[in-house]
Parts: C-alpha cells; sequence; structure tokens
C-alpha cells in the first residue's frame, strides 16, 4: 500500500464517520433549536396569561377605586357646603340672638349632622373625626345662644351675665371657626386641590 491509498482509505474512513457525524449533529442541533422554541413559547404564553389575569385583577382594583373616589368627591362637597351653610347661619345668629334665626341654626345643625353620618362610610377616618369635633362646638353655640335668648327674655337688664354669656359664645364662634378653615384644608386636600 502506497501512502496516496492510505491515505485514501483513512480519508474515506473520517469522511464516512464525519458525514455520520456532521449529520447527527445537523439533527441534534435542528432537533434541540426546535425544542428549545416549544419550551420558550410555552413559557412566553403563561407568562402572558399571567400578565393578562394580574392585568385583569388591577382594571377591577382601577374601577373599584374610581367609584370609590367618585363617591368619596361626591359627599365630601356635600359636607362642605352644608358646614359652610351651617358657618353662615352661626354668623347670622352671632350678629343677632333671635328665637328665629337661632331656628335655622339648629336646623342647618341637624342636617350637617346627618349629613356627616351618611358620608362616614367614604371619608378618611380623621376627617370624621375632625367634623364631629366641629360639630361639637357648634353644638355647645347652640345652646350658649340659646341660654342667651332665654337670659334675656327674663332677665332684660342683666348687662354683666349677658356679656358673660356673648364672651363664652364668642370663645365657642373662634374655636369652631378654627375647625373649620383646618376642616376645609383637609378636604380641599383628600380631594386633590391643594
Amino acid at each position: 500500500m502506497t501512502l496516496t491509498e492510505i491515505t485514501k482509505i483513512v480519508l474515506g474512513f473520517i469522511a464516512a464517520i464525519g458525514g455520520g457525524g456532521l449529520i447527527v449533529l445537523g439533527l441534534s442541533n435542528y432537533f434541540g433549536q426546535f425544542l428549545a422554541k416549544r419550551y420558550e413559547e410555552k413559557i412566553k404564553a403563561k407568562f402572558q396569561n399571567e400578565i393578562n389575569e394580574y392585568q385583569s385583577q388591577l382594571d377591577i382594583l382601577k374601577q373599584s377605586t374610581i367609584r370609590y373616589s367618585d363617591k368619596q368627591f361626591e359627599h365630601y362637597s356635600k359636607l362642605w357646603s352644608s358646614l359652610y351653610d351651617l358657618k353662615l347661619l352661626a354668623d347670622d345668629l352671632w350678629q343677632q340672638a333671635t328665637p328665629a334665626r337661632l331656628e335655622k341654626f339648629s336646623r342647618q345643625l341637624r342636617n350637617t349632622k346627618t349629613e356627616i353620618e351618611r358620608a362616614s362610610l367614604f371619608i378618611e377616618q380623621n376627617h370624621y373625626k375632625e367634623l364631629s369635633e366641629t360639630i361639637k362646638f357648634f353644638s355647645k353655640y347652640q345652646i350658649g345662644k340659646s341660654d342667651l335668648i332665654n337670659y334675656r327674655q327674663v332677665n332684660n337688664f342683666d348687662d354683666y351675665n349677658i356679656e358673660k354669656m356673648i364672651a363664652d359664645n364668642g370663645a365657642k364662634k373662634a374655636a369652631f371657626e378654627t375647625l373649620i378653615l383646618a376642616v376645609k384644608a383637609d378636604l380641599k386636600n383628600q380631594i386633590g386641590g391643594h
């Protein structure tokens, strides 16, 4: 055998084994890529389903939050309107304490209390407490003004006690006016009016 013949045999043998190896390697590579793509598509589909589920939950939460915020805004608007009407009637009663003005004030005080309770489900707890505290001062003011009206009807000439009652009512008025400003700032902040 010559070197050329040996080289041909070895090259033929390598070609026979290498060709099949290349075919096996090529098929392995093809099937590997095919399986990897299928697995990748399966994972992508799984993640897409999870994303869709989270998106659905987020949309439900978003709608609930929007409905709650809208309702809360509506209640805060009504509360402020009622509270402001009460303040105006308190100012009116301060100018002149008469039974008719006291009756208007008392009616508005009841309406405002009712409005606060109706809104209590939708307003923040700290605002509910502030509003309740404000109503307490308005109620004390109402009692003070009622006492003043009654006292004047019986003791028309007792200026000292009348002045003392007026000063006491003035302190109550100052207290609820301070609270109203705090409530106004909080409500404005809550509804985004900064």
